[in-house]
């Protein structure tokens, strides 16, 4: 088992190191026309089967009864850090074993993906249709936990939407960009920053800005 655990470390840490992305990387991907909101990029965005896409099968990763404790956290650590690289986090709400956690990554690695350029995107802890009665998880599966909330569940106003929004974007912002985050501020989110008439900040364009018709060195002007 080590010699073979040495092997699929050293393959997840090839596809760790070596992404594959259809969006441009370095600054020229940073273009603030080309933002949109995250239910919008949901339904837009590539999809891709993450065993396809990371070159990591679900077939190859062993069940916990067979590791160690140690071997558990070692490759657990490998593959949130892989999921990390492909902005496909891997997140429990609840604390649990790091076996349990393990087990819940591997029975669910055979998943579709959505390849987002501008939010995160997160790793299907529960198969669709699953009953929350024989989740893996027990009494800390995430559909029963969302089911309950739901129950409870209170209709946003546009104004709070927008900030829950703003506060979404700068959490992606500080993890893509760390310190240089400011520089992508999404001024238009934010209602501090609105005009007298109450429309989002437009960047000093004005309303009858057109991209188009400016060309692609508006910026040099």
């Amino acid at each position: 088992m080590e010699k073979y655990l040495e092997q699929l470390l050293a393959d997840i840490a090839h596809a760790t190191a070596n992404v594959s992305s259809p969006y441009p990387t370095g600054e020229e991907s940073a273009n603030i026309w080309d933002w949109i909101s995250d239910e919008d990029e949901d339904k837009t965005a590539p999809r891709i089967e993450l065993e396809e896409w990371t070159g990591i099968q679900q077939s190859q990763l062993p069940p916990a009864d067979q590791l160690t404790d140690e071997q558990v956290h070692v490759l657990l650590e490998a593959l949130k850090q892989l999921l990390k690289e492909y902005n496909w986090y891997f997140c429990v709400i609840f604390t649990m074993p790091e076996r349990l956690e393990y087990e819940v990554l591997r029975t669910n690695f055979s998943q579709e993906a959505i390849v987002k350029r501008h939010h995160s995107g997160f790793f299907q802890t529960c198969k669709d249709g699953t009953d929350p009665a024989n989740c893996i998880m027990g009494e800390a599966c995430h559909c029963e936990y969302f089911n309950k909330m739901r129950k409870n569940w209170v209709e946003l106003t546009p104004e709070e939407e927008r900030r829950v929004h703003l506060e979404i974007e700068i959490k992606h912002l500080k993890r893509k960009h760390g310190d240089r985050w400011m520089r992508y501020y999404p001024y238009h989110l934010d209602p501090d920053y609105d005009d007298e008439n109450g429309n989002p900040y437009d960047y000093g364009f004005g309303e009858d800005f057109d991209e188009d018709e400016e060309g692609d060195d508006w910026w040099r002007k």
